[in-house]
């Protein structure tokens, strides 16, 4: 045992190590370090159809038992369901779009919340867990209420965060290191609180006083196969967690001069943010295929040092507790593509027509696209407000773009004129490329 923490130490101190002085396509063995600087500059545009084979659109139901706020949802989609987060409510619909019903219920009672910070699912045996600050609650599919789970807690007290379901009754969640101090940053938990594993954080710091800043968080994690991704935003490298219960590097991504290193954490001001990237962003995660990943990128106080793309609009959101606004800081976030086969990288460069950033609509001439989450399907999923599709989708803005397929464009108009511009949101479901699809997946 001594021996693997000793060699997992090394291996960490050498990625944060290379990860700061690599230069482009350099490997640190067989892990890749993509370098970012290199990139920042060369956007390309990346039509749809790259990745997409077709979009379905499916336009949630609409009734007083199920609108949403404005704000930044998060969502999770089987075969059969579609499930909608927000801060306060939890919807599920079915397949058609056809409201099914709440999971939970706002307040302080069993099985009641309130407020959400994320859910996660089990789609083998048909359970939902919506993440409080301090518990997940166990939901069946049809909101029936089953089990409170108390989340572990750190050194000081505080819960863990972004839990995900891995497997059995197995969870995976982080602390993040606002003090500087922790012992651990990643942990296993089962069903009944116990942790069942706590991994090294090798990150020290001393900070004079505990702050919350969104960069000592991690991203969401996400699901490819058996894999299950986690990243901290403060972190260079990417891991995932295979099934012998082991975190394994995946990924480097080198932010040169602009990473948000140990020193930087230390000093860290609130509401303060200096020439730095981040990566993910606050707002958009990380998401990957068997041959993809699709992550983002906020580049604080760079507009001067680097050409950016023209700012594109993705919706407003509200941003979560915790969370801070810095004040003055200019910021421009960025869409990237990771190519693992070819171990090449892409900057998103912004459609001039449309407001939305993305992979540029080719297909029907819509909306642009950019995945929020990766079915066990081998779908991409993204989510648009029908106000964004009501205002931009005119005669105009087809005829500014490609389309390549006439009959799905006469349909997307089709759905576009029944809208309401208060209508709820329509998930928008993109076909993976049989080309981009393992088999055995």
């Amino acid at each position: 045992m001594r021996i693997f923490l000793y060699f997992h130490f090394l291996l960490s101190a050498c990625l944060i190590l290379l990860s700061c002085g690599q230069s482009s396509s350099d490997k640190t063995g067989d892990i890749p370090v993509i370098d970012i600087i290199e990139n920042l500059g060369n956007y390309e545009k990346v039509p749809v159809s790259q990745y997409i084979a077709e979009l379905e659109y499916i336009s949630l139901e609409t009734n007083d038992n199920c609108l949403f706020a404005d704000e930044n949802l998060e969502l999770l989609v089987t075969s059969t369901h579609i499930f909608v987060r927000g801060f306060r409510y939890c919807y599920a619909f079915d397949r058609n779009g056809q409201f099914l019903g709440q999971i939970g219920n706002y307040g302080q009672g069993p099985g009641e919340f309130n407020y959400l910070t994320g859910f996660t699912i089990d789609e083998k045996n048909q359970a939902l867990y919506l993440e409080t600050f301090r518990t997940l609650l166990k939901y069946s599919w049809d909101g029936v209420f089953h089990q409170t789970i108390e989340l572990p807690k750190s050194i000081h007290g505080s819960s863990l965060h972004d839990v995900f379901f891995v497997r059995d009754n197995l969870f995976i969640g982080h602390f993040p290191n606002y003090k500087g101090d922790l012992f651990h940053n990643f942990v296993l938990f089962d069903d009944s609180s116990e942790v069942i594993k706590s991994f090294d954080n090798y990150v020290q710091f001393n900070r004079t006083r505990e702050i919350a800043p969104w960069t000592d968080d991690s991203m969401k994690p996400y699901r490819i196969g058996k894999r299950i991704y986690v990243k901290e935003i403060a972190n260079d490298t990417l891991f995932y967690l295979n099934e012998q219960n082991e975190l394994i590097p995946q990924l480097v991504f080198d932010l040169g001069k602009y990473s948000n290193t140990k020193e930087k954490r230390e000093s860290r001001v609130p509401g303060e943010i200096n020439d730095e990237i981040m990566l993910p962003t606050s707002t958009w995660s990380m998401i990957g295929t068997h041959n993809h990943f699709f992550f983002s990128i906020r580049a604080y106080n760079l507009s001067g040092k680097f050409y950016f793309p023209e700012k594109g609009k993705r919706r407003s959101v509200v941003i979560p507790s915790g969370y801070q606004i810095v004040e003055g800081a200019e910021y421009r976030d960025l869409f990237g593509i990771y190519d693992i086969v070819n171990q090449t990288t892409q900057l998103l460069d912004t459609d001039p027509i449309s407001p939305i950033r993305g992979f540029v609509n080719d297909l029907d001439g819509s909306l642009s696209f950019w995945p929020r989450y990766y079915t066990s399907d081998n779908e991409l999923v993204d989510i648009w407000q029908a106000e964004d599709m009501k205002e931009f989708l005119t005669e105009e803005y087809f005829a500014a773009h490609e389309i390549k397929d006439p009959a799905a464009h006469q349909k997307l108009k089709e759905l576009v004129q029944k809208m309401d511009e208060e209508d709820n949101p329509v998930i928008v479901i993109g076909k993976l490329r049989p080309e981009l699809i393992r088999p055995n997946n």
